[in-house]
């Protein structure tokens, strides 16, 4: 797993590139390196538009080349949350309670395809969306709005409602895997980035 640390100071960075890089299956990139990260994990205060400005440029044409990023921040406004969802975001840590340890684990997950975002910011989200129309692109070559079917449908309706994996499979008696693969077709098939952005993407069209 290729990871970018970014940070607002560099001794921030430095010290997180140390305990990350002591994990084997990690290799940590420059900001400037020429090869392409899978994973950019940002450490701010607060989101400000420079800080847009840095993540915009590892965005790619195809969303699906493009890193995932793990955000370290105080809580963004719903604004915000919004605009980091449309360049990649995955998960989301507060940034008064995590600890090195607690980074580590995060990127292991997100290895894995988990994403994690508090229920608390993913109803401000879904809100956003439901009130205003979202200005992120949208994928391209997908107008048959019916183009998800029942059963993806029914999953991303437990998502939207913060639902896990292994709670998905409980409440619609699948299997994990099945899950899992579901999510993995219907992002793949829409060229979605991630799991909230299909259920945002889901939202915007006015199916959930």
């Amino acid at each position: 797993m290729r990871v970018v640390v970014l940070a607002e100071d560099r001794l921030t960075a430095q010290g997180v590139e140390a305990h990350v890089a002591g994990d084997e299956r990690v290799q940590v990139l420059g900001p400037g390196d020429e090869e392409s990260p899978d994973v950019l994990l940002l450490i701010t205060a607060e989101l400000a538009e420079n800080t847009f400005a840095v993540l915009q440029r590892y965005c790619r044409e195809n969303p699906k080349e493009a890193p995932r990023l793990i955000l370290v921040a105080n809580k963004p406004t719903a604004e915000q949350l919004v605009r980091v969802v449309g360049l990649g975001l995955v998960a989301f840590m507060s940034r008064e309670k995590t600890t090195l340890s607690d980074i580590s684990e995060m990127l292991c997950a997100v290895a894995r395809g988990a994403a994690s975002l508090p229920q608390s910011m993913l109803g401000s989200l879904l809100e956003q969306i439901r009130t205003r129309r979202w200005n992120d692109q949208a994928p391209e070559g997908n107008d048959d709005l019916s183009s998800f079917t029942d059963r993806e449908l029914a999953v991303l309706r437990q998502l939207a409602a913060g639902c896990s994996t292994t709670e998905i499979a409980t409440a619609l008696h699948y299997s994990e895997r099945t899950v899992k693969y579901i999510i993995h077709e219907l992002i793949v098939r829409h060229g979605l980035r991630n799991r909230v952005h299909a259920v945002a993407y889901a939202l915007r069209q006015g199916l959930l």
